[in-house]
């Protein structure tokens, strides 16, 4: 599998577990910050994301350079490590702000400049 491939197939994984995370958090905040199950299973998206772009070549990376790669990659280690840290609401920032400007990003900027 070559390079672009391999950007590509993690970036549509990517933009899934994006998709998911939007139904996750369609039950509003209010109900967001005291359901535990939600917020745990948002906290394992997050940590998806992050393995996901992990998984991008670098080089492709590089050619996206207008994303902060390193911090999304960055906060699956704090996702994975950091359980009883994790603020519900800076969570819910990240997901609603965040993931899905990741997500039209990697859907109409990568995955369409990567060569077939």
């Amino acid at each position: 599998m070559n390079r672009e491939q391999k950007a590509r197939d993690a970036a549509v994984r990517v933009i899934a577990v994006c998709d998911v995370l939007r139904e996750l958090t369609s039950i509003g905040f209010d109900e967001f910050v005291t359901d535990v199950r939600t917020q745990w299973a948002v906290e394992m998206g997050l940590i998806r994301i992050g393995e996901g772009i992990n998984r991008i070549p670098t080089p492709v990376l590089e050619q996206f350079s207008d994303q902060p790669w390193r911090q999304i990659i960055a906060l699956r280690g704090l996702a994975a490590h950091q359980h009883d840290d994790l603020d519900p609401r800076r969570v819910w920032r990240t997901v609603t702000r965040d993931v899905p400007m990741l997500r039209d990003y990697l859907h109409h900027v990568v995955i369409p400049g990567l060569s077939p």
